[in-house]
C-alpha cells in the first residue's frame, strides 16, 4: 500500500507541473494552454486585448502555490521555511517577468 505522504508529494508535483503548463507560453510557436482554455470559455486572456496582465499566468501561479502548499504538509518545519522562501522569490520573479507585457 502506498503511504499518504507519497500520494501528497506526487499530487503536489502534478499540480506544480499543471500550473507551469497552464500559465506558460511554450516555444517558438507561442502556444499558451491557458489562453486556449480561456478562449473556450469566452474569457479574455489579457487585460487589454493582447497585452497587459496575463490572467492565465496568474491562475498558473495560484495552481503552483496550491501544489507547494500540498507538498508543504509532508515536510519538516525547517524544510517548509526553505520551500516557501524559494517559492515566493521565484513566483515574484516570474510575476514581474512574465505576467505583464
Amino acid at each position: 500500500m502506498i503511504n499518504k505522504p507519497l500520494i501528497k508529494r506526487i499530487s503536489s508535483i502534478v499540480l506544480i507541473i499543471l500550473g507551469v503548463v497552464f500559465g506558460g507560453t511554450w516555444g517558438s510557436i507561442g502556444v499558451c494552454v491557458g489562453d486556449n482554455i480561456f478562449s473556450v470559455f469566452g474569457l479574455s486572456a489579457w487585460s487589454n486585448g493582447t497585452n497587459g496582465t496575463h490572467y492565465p499566468a496568474i491562475v498558473g501561479m495560484i495552481i503552483i502555490l496550491i501544489g507547494i502548499g500540498v507538498l508543504n504538509t509532508t515536510l519538516s518545519k525547517k524544510a517548509r521555511l526553505w520551500v516557501w522562501s524559494i517559492a515566493i522569490i521565484l513566483l515574484v520573479i516570474m510575476g514581474l517577468a512574465f505576467a505583464h507585457v
